[in-house]
């Protein structure tokens, strides 16, 4: 009973170690090394947008009031992916 409380504690302050605006490096993947702002938290997949990062294009077919083409538009990344750079110590 009391290892499951303990589980469900360390999967709440996971989510909220980043926040939207917040200035992360990207630890993985294409754009590993880089930096930039926190767009988006999606908290129930442990995933952020980073803003202009992670991009992947996309088709988008031409509709009302918008022109069709291809986009690139930021993917989200896994929280464990990214890691919030200290203003203090950068």
């Amino acid at each position: 009973e009391a290892g499951m409380g303990w589980k469900a504690a360390e999967k709440l302050i996971r989510h909220w170690k980043i926040l939207r605006g917040d200035n992360v490096m990207i630890i993985r993947g294409k754009d590993k090394g880089e930096s930039g702002l926190i767009k988006r938290v999606i908290r129930s997949q442990n995933r952020v947008i980073v803003e202009g990062k992670n991009l992947v294009k996309k088709h988008i077919k031409q509709g009302e009031g918008q022109t069709g083409g291809i986009f690139s538009i930021e993917a989200p990344l896994h929280v464990s992916n990214v890691q919030v750079i200290d203003p203090v110590t950068g």
